[in-house]
């Protein structure tokens, strides 16, 4: 992988604010303090910086991890004036074709998710006109859903005394639909099953099954991609370059290879962290990005972790783990199936089977996504072009090796890559055979990847899953029960680089009110 090149200044401990982690939440969360004149320090543990918008390079090949499409870019877009106030304007985000997914079921049925919310109903209904009463309703639906959002997260920003009287008003309709699941919201208006599978299809943008999944995260997804699918010109990694150029800008720095060991704390107030090195910095404010059920096991001492605050969190289910091809193809991909939209495989109808039983010798994964980054970049023109491929797989089945060196788990574990790899290549080319012949370079991880370098618990791809249990806990929120020390990212906000974003919203909001006036603008 490449080393970025973010800005750093001098080293010293006059910190306004230390971030720990520089995945979307924690850049964003950083780059807004930052430009309200704070001076930050963003650690990193891994030798570069982004989490999961970072990119790697391998000969003349370029991939993301874990940018594929994001939604509410165009300009006058709340996430968009984000973007723009946290890099200054230097990210410009490209909409990728006026299809961002498209979906292909087993029994031969093609469907194309259309960047325009009027056409998508309209396609729907032509392929179900006997569940357009139904998709109307739906649709309403998914809008108010996606809607009582705003009074849950708002109550965030109270203080505690304040969110626990006026959260059963402000937030009553939130509750109502974040503690129903996809499938019954589903079930009282939808009867077509293969319809039902359509409408969930997303799932995989955010983790757990129809029959898990809160509804309220299924309708923000849904309702996130009605106006299309965007990539940020020039790769992912342009986020952590041009973030941590504003965080340079504002006195502060964004250090790598700089693993925190534990946030320091004196009298139930944090004051700093210790690297795994032993060095020590010093801020009056101290922010974890790295996941909230990471953050309770890996970097609080014993007496924090003992909290009711700390507990109620690990009580909590990490969100599935993947595995992923990285390929490389030489030639006009285009003529051979390739497109810029994301596309989906299904193998089976049913819902319920998300994880692939890579135990059976003759599984198949039940979907593939499969996702080409240098498609989406209009500063692509090479001949080179890059695709990844992802699934989800039990986490249970790599653990034995997760205390094991990176490069250096055994043969054992060697089989089981090259394995899994020929498994999941042969039925990519079962639904694309002509990009075989393109086919230059592969590589494969496992979710030990994700462990290694983002400390993802159990290699969990979206932090916390969206349960309605999730929803109703009342821990994940900006502020902690410990003096100067916050969350902030995706187990704050909601899932994705985006989700992410909100949440560095949210915890830089909520130390520094003013930062909304930015955003009325």
């Amino acid at each position: 992988m490449e080393k970025s090149s973010i800005p750093s200044t001098s080293n010293n401990n006059n910190y306004d604010a230390i971030v720990v982690g520089t995945g979307m939440g924690g850049l964003t969360c950083a780059s807004l303090l930052a430009r309200t004149g704070k001076r930050v320090l963003a650690l990193e543990q891994h030798y570069v910086a982004g989490g999961m918008t970072h990119t790697f390079k391998r000969k003349d090949y370029v991939w993301d991890v874990g940018v594929h499409a994001l939604g509410e870019m165009a300009p006058g877009n709340f996430p968009r004036k984000v973007l723009d106030f946290a890099t200054e304007g230097r990210v410009e985000m490209h909409k990728y074709d006026e299809v961002y997914d498209s979906f292909q079921f087993p029994d031969g049925l093609k469907i194309d998710f259309p960047a325009n919310r009027e056409l998508f109903f309209e396609r729907l209904k032509e392929q179900f006109p006997h569940e357009a009463k139904g998709l109307d309703q739906y649709r309403k639906l998914i809008s108010k859903a996606a809607k009582s959002g705003y009074g849950h997260f708002f109550v965030q920003l109270l203080p505690s005394s304040f969110a626990r009287i006026l959260a059963p008003f402000i937030a009553r309709k939130f509750k109502k639909y974040s503690q129903t699941t996809t499938e019954a919201a589903l079930d009282g208006i939808i009867k077509d099953k293969r319809l039902k599978a359509v409408l969930t299809a997303q799932w995989g943008y955010y983790g757990p099954p129809p029959e898990e999944s809160s509804f309220y995260m299924h309708a923000v997804t849904v309702r996130h991609f009605w106006h299309g699918g965007y990539y940020p010109v020039g790769g992912s990694q342009v986020f952590a370059e041009e973030m941590g150029k504003t965080i340079a800008n504002g006195g502060g720095e964004i250090k790598t290879r700089s693993g925190v060991k534990q946030i320091l704390e004196t009298e139930g107030k944090a004051i700093g962290v210790e690297l795994q090195n032993g060095a020590k910095y010093f801020a009056p404010l101290v922010i974890s990005a790295v996941g909230a059920k990471a953050t309770v096991n890996n970097l609080l001492n014993e007496k924090w972790r003992q909290s009711g605050w700390s507990k109620e969190i690990l009580k909590l289910e990490q969100s599935p783990c993947h595995v992923a091809l990285y390929l490389g193809f030489d030639g006009d991909i285009t003529k051979s199936g390739a497109r810029a939209s994301n596309q989906w495989f299904f193998e089976t109808y049913d819902s319920h089977e998300t994880c692939w039983d890579v135990e059976k010798s003759d599984s198949i994964a039940p979907v593939l996504y499969v996702s080409f980054p240098s498609l989406k970049d209009p500063k692509h023109t090479s001949s080179k072009h890059t695709g990844e491929v992802v699934t989800f797989v039990p986490y249970d089945y790599f653990k034995k090796w997760e205390i094991t060196l990176r490069g250096k788990r055994g043969e054992e574990y060697n089989a089981i890559k090259k394995n899994l790899e020929e498994r999941l290549l042969n039925q990519l080319f079962k639904h694309m055979p002509e990009l075989k012949k393109h086919l230059t370079y592969v590589e494969f991880s496992t979710p030990l990847s994700t462990v290694f370098y983002c400390h993802s618990t159990r290699g969990a791809i979206y932090g916390i899953s969206p349960t309605p249990e999730r929803f109703r806990c009342t821990s994940l929120k900006p502020e902690t029960p410990f003096k100067n020390f916050y969350l902030t990212g995706s187990d704050v906000g909601t899932l994705g680089v985006v989700g992410a974003m909100m949440g560095g919203v949210l915890t830089a909001a909520k130390i520094e009110p003013k930062l909304w006036k930015q955003f009325k603008k």
